[in-house]
């Protein structure tokens, strides 16, 4: 979601871009390398809110003003792509909705690993293991690992990229109560659903701040909640579940009959003194990517072009 950002201009809207720009070209470089590296085109956002309609078609227009491709949709051109069988039945309550063609999704468990594996063949070297302590030492950084052979490694740059994690291996250093990297957590729900027979969605829907991610086999990925203060081992809010699950009074029949596969939580690190994301060089050869809140896969790329700028300055 780079093209349907609300603002165009500053740093959150530069990062979407590049980050936009990125993910095109490693998608042309991992594909050449023998990755599939998909991405599916192609966004809807729908509202049955006649203030958030406005501001769909305002920002529509000023997308076109800038040569971005967005069309506008009222309830009878939705109707017809319904018809048409772009879009599954929607509730009557929709009034519009605006279709970003350069918006999309991707399967970021593929990416990570067909990323992971690429740069495995062109040199890097894999750890897996928890992080258990950082310290700064005369020749960089010291890493210390929970792995079977309880590795120490040193290194001249760290970039510590562990979310709400991050503050506690930053405690040590004095730096943990830095009120300018200072963050929450914001707990999500999120549920897999297998669609009815005859109901076909092509691409993501987002309907009024919710996600609609179509899935292999007829499956949907429906998500999420949002709940400030709330962490991974503390229960998510069953009313914030129910509301999300019916669109807030608004789910069409079809969501209304899928049936529940899975039920998940995970907690998101919202940067409280500054707009996501925390991009920050601490000390010399120590930096932090950390509070991307709702957007890590996003503005993963431009977060790591900020990294290797950084290094290479």
């Amino acid at each position: 979601m780079a093209d349907v950002f609300q603002r165009s201009s500053g740093r959150s809207w530069r990062l979407r871009q590049q980050s936009m720009q990125l993910f095109s070209e490693w998608q042309q470089q991992l594909q050449g390398a023998g990755y599939q590296a998909k991405i599916n085109r192609g966004l809807w956002l729908l509202t049955n809110n006649s203030n958030q309609w406005q501001k769909y078609q305002l920002l529509a227009e000023q997308r076109s003003k800038q040569g971005i491709g967005m069309e506008i949709f009222n309830t009878a051109a939705l109707k017809e792509q319904v018809v048409l069988g772009v879009l599954p039945p929607l509730s009557e309550g929709v009034i519009g909705g605006i279709w970003s063609s350069r918006d999309g999704q991707l399967d970021p468990a593929d990416w990570i690993k067909e990323l992971l594996q690429d740069s495995q063949n062109n040199g890097l070297q894999f750890s897996n293991g928890k992080v258990s302590d950082l310290a700064q030492i005369d020749r960089g950084w010291q890493l210390s690992m929970d792995t079977s052979n309880k590795e120490v490694e040193i290194f001249d740059w760290v970039m510590l990229c562990a979310g709400l994690e991050s503050i506690q291996l930053l405690a040590p250093l004095g730096l943990s109560k830095a009120t300018d990297i200072a963050m929450q957590p914001v707990l999500g729900q999120a549920l897999e659903l297998k669609l009815p027979a005859g109901i076909n969605l092509q691409q993501s829907i987002n309907w009024d701040g919710i996600n609609l991610v179509p899935r292999p086999d007829n499956h949907l990925w429906l998500g999420a909640t949002l709940e400030p203060g709330l962490n991974q081992n503390q229960a998510g809010s069953i009313d914030a579940l129910k509301d999300m699950q019916e669109l807030n009074g608004a789910a069409p029949e079809w969501l209304n009959q899928a049936k529940v596969l899975r039920h998940w939580q995970g907690v998101r690190a919202q940067p409280l003194a500054q707009p996501a994301p925390v991009l920050e060089q601490l000390l010399p050869g120590l930096c932090l990517m950390a509070g991307h809140y709702r957007n890590g896969i996003l503005l993963g790329p431009a977060s790591a072009m900020w990294a290797a700028a950084i290094i290479k300055n």
